[in-house]
């Protein structure tokens, strides 16, 4: 009987390349991502045709009944949407936890029902701009025009709370230089839309991801123009942890980042709905002044513009955009999100 030592052992040299099965499988994959993009344009543009088709009805409309169509066409995308009704429903569990069950069920929908009437309202900006006094409580405005006269610039920063392109909007209208900084939205059609009436409602956009953004934030504040940033949500690009709702969340710094080199004035701005109308509340930044010899850092800032997000958002939960993966990315020592029961 042979014993182990002569049985030859296995081979151990790799296995010979394959170029035919691996271009195979490199086209079945370019395949599918082709598919999908088609997929996605074409979804895109039937989804786009709709909501031209329904802004435009809403514009025929008058505005308490189309804010009111608003409404329920939102709360009709709440049953619809159902992977984003449960994504809003995770994330009030995991920031709300003392709510009650019920009351994040009402949240989550009247989530939905603020996005459909803010976006009735949008199509009404013409009306809206004409009676701006009536429709708009301003509180705090003079943080505004103090930090303004001080020669560099002013760096609002805000979230996805309220109305936010009612907001830039009503600072466009009122006389004040805006470029906002912002990501193109997905599908062509739909960023046409929305950099559409940011163009007709004189607010000036900076795309986020071009290579130039940051030397034009820069040159928009040098001229004295209120640049204004939304930092609530987990995008591409630089980012650092803060603390929001009890957990961490990436961020992005550039407000920060801006403010301290610049040394421009930081305010933060909201928009809340009160009975038919909206309140916007401007606040200075709390901690931060651009002269002081000792400064916060990037991370200090960027926790404390993050907190004022946050506690307006305590204010106005149901003004919030809770379907946003806020928590998708966490640090690699971090509790990963977890769908909840």
């Amino acid at each position: 009987m042979p014993t182990s030592r002569n049985v030859p052992p296995p081979s151990l040299k790799p296995a010979p390349p394959d170029p035919q099965g691996a271009s195979a499988r490199v086209a079945h994959v370019s395949a599918g991502r082709r598919r999908r993009r088609r997929v996605r344009a074409a979804r895109d543009a039937v989804l786009a045709a709709l909501i031209g088709a329904v802004a435009g009805l809403f514009r025929l409309l008058p505005v308490r009944l189309a804010v009111g169509s608003g409404r329920a066409l939102g709360a009709g995308a709440h049953a619809l949407l159902r992977r984003d009704r449960h994504r809003a429903l995770d994330h009030l569990t995991l920031a709300l936890p003392e709510v009650d069950a019920a009351e994040r069920r009402r949240v989550a929908r009247d989530t939905f029902r603020n996005a459909g009437a803010s976006f009735a309202e949008l199509a009404h900006w013409p009306w809206l701009r004409q009676r701006l006094g009536d429709v708009i409580t301003l509180d705090g405005m003079e943080h505004v025009d103090r930090g303004l006269a001080m020669g560099r610039g002013l760096i609002a920063v805000t979230g996805h709370v309220g109305n936010w392109e009612l907001l830039a909007a009503t600072f466009s209208h009122l006389g004040y230089g805006l470029s906002v900084v912002a990501r193109r939205v997905n599908g062509d059609r739909f960023d046409a839309m929305v950099s559409g009436f940011r163009r007709r409602a004189g607010v000036h956009t900076i795309l986020r991801d071009d290579a130039t953004a940051l030397q034009e934030s820069v040159r928009m504040l040098r001229q004295g123009r209120i640049l204004a940033l939304l930092i609530d949500q987990d995008t591409r690009g630089p980012g650092i942890f803060v603390p929001f709702f009890g957990r961490p969340a990436r961020t992005s710094p550039a407000a920060a980042v801006l403010a301290l080199r610049t040394r421009a004035p930081v305010v933060t701005a909201f928009i809340e709905r009160r009975g038919r109308g909206h309140r916007i509340c401007i606040r200075p930044a709390h901690g931060f002044e651009p002269a002081a010899v000792r400064r916060p850092s990037v991370e200090e800032l960027t926790a404390r513009l993050t907190a004022a997000i946050e506690a307006q958002i305590r204010r106005r939960p149901s003004e919030w955009v809770w379907w946003h993966r806020r928590w998708r990315r966490q640090p690699e020592d971090g509790v990963p999100l977890r769908r909840s029961a």
